[in-house]
């Protein structure tokens, strides 16, 4: 099963939020690259392009995890805290993603990973 079939089974189809399946599934497919990107600039700080770099097949479900995340918080990325009528809660963050998700992928590298298709010498 692909990365989009398993978000699909997480983030279900709303006619009312994307009114169509092709802007669901961009929007999808959208949230999976954040994801990667989001973990590739934590993995790799000091590279600034990450095309043909693909994550670990062992990020999958840190990937899945981190764009069900980001589709939970689009347009509460600045709140971290919350109160109301007594009950009020508090999120433990640095950007977009919780520290707790951020402190499970791999320390960060200072070498260059190899690109899809690069060759050996």
């Amino acid at each position: 099963m692909s990365q989009l079939d398993e978000l699909k089974e997480r983030i279900s189809f709303d006619v009312d939020k994307f009114e169509s399946k092709g802007i669901y599934e961009t929007v999808l497919k959208n949230l999976l690259d954040d994801a990667k990107y989001i973990a590739l600039g934590a993995m790799y700080p000091f590279l600034e392009n990450f095309d043909g770099i693909d994550l670990p097949s062992k990020l999958n479900n840190w990937q899945l995890r981190a764009a069900v995340e980001i589709y939970k918080w689009q347009g509460n990325s600045g709140i971290k805290s919350y109160s109301e009528l007594n009950l009020s809660w508090t999120r433990a963050t640095d950007g977009v993603l919780p520290v707790a998700m951020m402190n499970e992928l791999p320390p960060p590298k200072a070498g260059v990973p190899k690109r899809r298709g690069s060759v050996d010498y």
